[in-house]
């Protein structure tokens, strides 16, 4: 797209120079989008009447460029091509509808008889027969619209989904049934649209208290695409819905790009949830690992500490022994025995023993406490 970039200087002259009218058929920018930009960045713009002054030379009296801290700011204009109807200041349903609408090729124009129909609306009309003469006929095989309208205007109905669902066709997009073998549903970037075209009824109240409503049909058609409250609904008003399908079309393909965008965002969210959850049981990990092993270092050396005692009073029990000249076989043993113990306890030693095991030296390093006050 071919652009020019002005100062605000340059745009102040230009507004000046043409009118709005005829700078909107320049530029793919609407009169309002031009106006706009012109308020939003201090630019004044001629008062109406100034151009027909202008015409028949008549006194004009012109605005000075107020003084702005935006000087620098420089302002981008596109040149629209040639027939384009695109206004890049416009929405981006207004801007795809209008890229849509100026395809020559598109398939918009609803005929006024039924032509050449897809084979939705095939098996759809096929369908809509057999049911003239069995009412609640199925057939599980066939893929067809469901169109539930007066039949006064089941011809109608016919068209319009015939002509949508070849722009549908037409724009890239196809058709296949739910998880739950529904359908068929309207598949645009692997984005699932229910869609239906039904009449509009008019709710007649009872006229006695336990009698029942009565629904007339109102000749307004009206087509919905999506379920629950995502549901979009367009219908027959000041714009018939047979030129309203370049619209529908445009609004579900920015709804189908917002909705991957947003898968897209729960993909990214959920990568990054995973590695946080990750960084968070590595280190629950490491730290429950760090907790053990200071337990044990408090342990071993608190049962280092008790070995040492132990050696200790067995010791003196010998040397005191040895002063009294009691020392005797029995006493002997007994050392002996005292000794293994000491260094079965001992965490520098772990000395096997026969009798006693791990838990043992856990229950003597710290004994289970006795509640006296249980019943």
């Amino acid at each position: 797209m071919d652009k020019i970039i002005l100062t605000r200087q340059e745009l102040y002259d230009l507004v000046w120079k043409e009118s709005l009218t005829a700078l909107s058929l320049k530029y793919a920018y609407s009169y309002d989008g031009l106006k706009k930009l012109c308020k939003t960045n201090n630019i004044p713009i001629p008062p109406n009447g100034y151009w027909s002054k202008l015409k028949y030379n008549k006194p004009v009296s012109i605005i000075k460029l107020p003084v702005d801290n935006a000087e620098n700011q420089s302002f981008d204009l596109i040149y629209r091509e040639k027939d384009s109807k695109i206004s890049y200041d416009q929405s981006p349903l207004t801007i795809l509808t209008k890229q849509i609408e100026s395809n020559s090729k598109a398939p918009l124009l609803v005929p006024e008889k039924l032509s050449n129909p897809d084979i939705l609306i095939q098996n759809t009309k096929f369908i809509h027969d057999k049911r003239k003469k069995e009412r609640y006929y199925r057939n599980e095989r066939l893929d067809y619209v469901s169109i539930n309208v007066d039949e006064t205007n089941w011809d109608r109905a016919l068209r319009i989904m015939d002509t949508f669902i070849k722009l549908i066709r037409y724009r890239g997009h196809s058709f296949k049934r739910d998880r739950n073998n529904w359908g068929p549903n309207i598949i645009i970037r692997d984005i699932e649209f229910p869609f239906h075209i039904r009449e509009v009824q008019k709710r007649i109240p009872p006229l006695k208290e336990y009698d029942t409503s009565t629904y007339i049909p109102t000749g307004v058609l009206l087509i919905k695409i999506g379920e629950s409250f995502k549901a979009i609904e367009w219908k027959d008003g000041n714009v018939k819905l047979e030129n309203q399908l370049a619209k529908i079309m445009a609004k579900l393909e920015l709804e189908a790009d917002k909705e991957v965008a947003w898968q897209e965002e729960c993909r990214l969210h959920a990568i990054q949830r995973a590695e946080e959850e990750k960084i968070e049981q590595e280190f629950k990990a490491r730290k429950e690992k760090e907790i053990i092993k200071t337990k044990k270092l408090f342990s071993d050396a608190e049962k280092f500490d008790k070995a040492t005692i132990y050696r200790n009073f067995i010791n003196a029990t010998e040397q005191k022994a040895i002063q009294e000249n009691s020392l005797t076989n029995e006493l002997k043993d007994w050392i002996k025995w005292a000794n293994e113990k000491a260094d079965w306890f001992d965490p520098f030693i772990n000395r096997e023993d026969e009798l006693l095991n791990e838990n043992d030296r856990e229950e003597f390093h710290k004994p289970k406490q006795t509640n006296y006050y249980y019943r």
